[in-house]
């Protein structure tokens, strides 16, 4: 049993929503990182669990924090996700609201490399 698959699910579903949110591909998001295709797939898969380093290079490239992609790089967000819940629905779970944290953070990305 991997006790690690939950962690790793999340990963590849907050590095797949920037991917769309930004209109990149595995190979886009390999040669923009440095990171190879191989291991990006392996992330998207969740075959392997990502490392502290290519967690810095992929939120350099979407330009946003470490949490996004790992939730274990969370800061202290729970008043934020306790707000956001209140105001989305009584039974949002925490899961729900990261993604929203991290559709939040992908369109302020996006709106801050429209101004450049």
């Amino acid at each position: 049993m991997d006790r690690n698959l939950e962690l790793k699910q999340q990963i590849a579903k907050n590095i797949k929503n920037l991917m769309k949110s930004n209109g990149l591909t595995q190979v886009q998001l390999s040669e923009k990182s440095g990171i190879s295709k191989s291991t990006i797939s392996d992330y998207m898969r969740c075959k392997t669990l990502i490392n502290a380093g290519n967690v810095e290079k992929i939120a350099m490239v979407f330009n946003v924090d470490k949490s996004a992609i790992d939730p274990t790089f969370k800061k202290n967000t729970s008043n934020v996700s306790e707000v956001i819940a209140a105001h989305i629905d009584d039974d949002a779970t925490e899961e729900e609201i990261e993604e929203i944290l991290a559709y939040i953070e992908a369109k302020r990305m996006m709106r801050k490399n429209r101004k450049k």
